[in-house]
């Protein structure tokens, strides 16, 4: 199965990002019924919420700021098939949304009660260097990079989703997303996020290294990086 990427983008470029509680509650009730007719049984929202308001890393290239992102298997992630989820989710916002791959090199960890997984999620949206031939920026990010910045940060969770098409018209030109989750303490600690456990020569030497591993594929101003919360959500099939 193929793998759905929606970003839903504030209208207001200035403005507050609204709290993620009640825009969940939104999109459940806007996408549930297109998701249970593509057959998906839950899906995965990314937003801002309470627990990483005021996160220290807080990057935000595209002029737009992110809202919520949506993300879901599907049988065929194509334009066609998912165009009543598109429609949903733009009664909420302007929508960009892409077909991925997925891989999860460290597994996120499960959801609570609530259906919030631990931690904070960081989503990075990463644009190739036109220096870097497509494959050759895939060998370095999946192969040579991801092990860095495992281990040079608090990570518990990794996702890459490789973007295989844009399926909405103007979409930014995405070549990779990934979701790192970390101890929500790493939100506002940067010695819990890049895991110095204590000491500032193994935090120095962390960043060191993840810095240098970035460079060698990733531009200055290249990278949104944006703090949320990570929720599973059940879809609930439309009463007949």
């Amino acid at each position: 199965m193929d793998v759905i990427f929606a970003v839903v983008w504030s209208d207001d470029t200035v403005g507050p990002v609204p709290d993620g509680s009640g825009l969940r509650t939104e999109i459940a009730r806007e996408v549930d019924g297109p998701l249970a007719e593509l057959g998906v049984g839950e899906y995965v929202v990314n937003v801002r919420d309470e627990a990483v308001a005021g996160a220290m890393i807080d990057v935000q290239v595209t002029p737009r700021p992110v809202l919520a992102a949506v993300r879901a298997r599907v049988p065929v992630a194509s334009a066609s098939a998912c165009a009543d989820l598109l429609d949903a989710l733009r009664g909420l916002g302007p929508v960009s949304a892409w077909s991925v791959t997925a891989s999860e090199p460290l597994p996120v960890p499960g959801p609570g009660g609530d259906g919030r997984c631990p931690g904070m999620a960081n989503l990075a949206f990463l644009r190739r260097p036109e220096r870097l031939h497509r494959d050759e920026w895939l060998r370095i990010w999946l192969e040579e990079h991801t092990p860095v910045a495992i281990d040079t940060q608090s990570t518990t969770g990794y996702t890459q989703h490789v973007v295989v098409r844009a399926l909405t018209e103007g979409a930014p030109e995405i070549a990779g997303i990934v979701e790192e989750v970390f101890p929500i303490e790493a939100a506002r600690d940067l010695g819990v996020f890049f895991d110095s456990q204590g000491s500032d020569e193994r935090m120095s030497a962390h960043i060191q290294a993840m810095t240098a591993s970035t460079a060698r594929f990733l531009d200055d101003g290249a990278v949104d990086a944006i703090p949320t919360g990570r929720y599973v959500m059940g879809v609930r099939s439309p009463r007949v």
